[in-house]
């Protein structure tokens, strides 16, 4: 598959979305910087915090994981100015290590919290409600949770185990919020790391990339394993696709410090802005 190579010189970049604009957003872990590309510029905000996932809400605010302070913020681009929208569960307890983050179809927002669990199960999935500040935590005792992404039908939600190099699904109720029969969907990835970011395309194969083997994997419906598409960093970290088709899946690189895009792949599913 072809690809090129759209941004270069980042600083582990992930979590990529794209806004009503056009405009590519990500994340630099290690730079500290929520960053916007608009085909042309890259510029910069410094998030005085470990970025991780980002995500667009319907007023174009950016949402993120801020691993570093164990909180998840807002960006409003037109101000320039962040805000602190959760920081601990409904039970009191401090978010640890929020890592990836998606809206569903009702504007809740869900979150892996991987709280280091590398060794042990420590790492979470939560649901922040739509107009609260606290968390819920509505999956448990995984070890390092991930990227999360929804099928069409709004219901279904995957998500990444990285350390124990598994994809999990589940049944999702926006109203009730509760995730009900999780259960493997497939495993990806040799190990010790295993699969970071995911999405679907609009076929609803589900791609997922494994962090330190150069690869994206794709996975159909059933879970089997259909194609790899090769990368030319060892570390991809996470996958989006452009709204617009043009640019096709857009992967994030972190040895390298690249965006790549192949552009064959089109467009994907919708994603929910909140």
């Amino acid at each position: 598959m072809e690809f090129q190579t759209i941004i270069s010189g980042l600083n582990f970049p992930e979590g990529p979305v794209f806004d009503f604009d056009g405009n590519l957003w990500f994340v630099e872990i290690k730079g500290g910087n929520l960053s916007r590309w608009d085909g042309t510029k890259l510029v910069r905000f410094d998030v005085d915090g470990i970025p991780n996932g980002a995500m667009m809400d319907g007023q174009g605010h950016v949402w993120f994981c801020d691993s570093g302070r164990g909180e998840i913020r807002l960006f409003e681009p037109h101000l320039h100015t962040f805000k602190t929208i959760c920081d601990k569960t409904t039970d009191g307890i401090r978010l640890k290590r929020p890592n990836d983050l998606i809206f569903d179809i009702a504007g809740n927002l869900l979150f892996s919290d991987h709280a280091d669990g590398r060794e042990k199960p420590l790492s979470t999935i939560c649901v922040l409600p739509e107009g609260s500040d606290q968390a819920r935590i509505i999956s448990r005792n995984k070890y390092f949770t991930n990227g999360l992404a929804f099928r069409a039908d709004a219901k279904t939600l995957f998500f990444s185990e990285t350390y124990r190099q598994q994809l999990w699904v589940a049944e999702w109720d926006a109203t009730k919020l509760e995730l009900r029969n999780e259960s493997l969907f497939a495993k990806a990835g040799d190990g010790p790391w295993g699969p970071d970011g995911i999405a679907f395309d609009q076929q609803e194969n589900l791609f997922a990339t494994i962090f330190n083997e150069s690869k994206i994997n794709i996975y159909n419906k059933e879970g089997q394993l259909t194609d790899s598409i090769s990368c030319p960093g060892n570390r991809p970290t996470n996958c989006a696709f452009d709204p617009s088709g043009r640019l096709g899946l857009i992967v994030t690189e972190a040895e390298r410090g690249e965006i790549i895009s192949y552009p064959g792949f089109g467009k994907g599913l919708p994603i929910y802005y909140g």
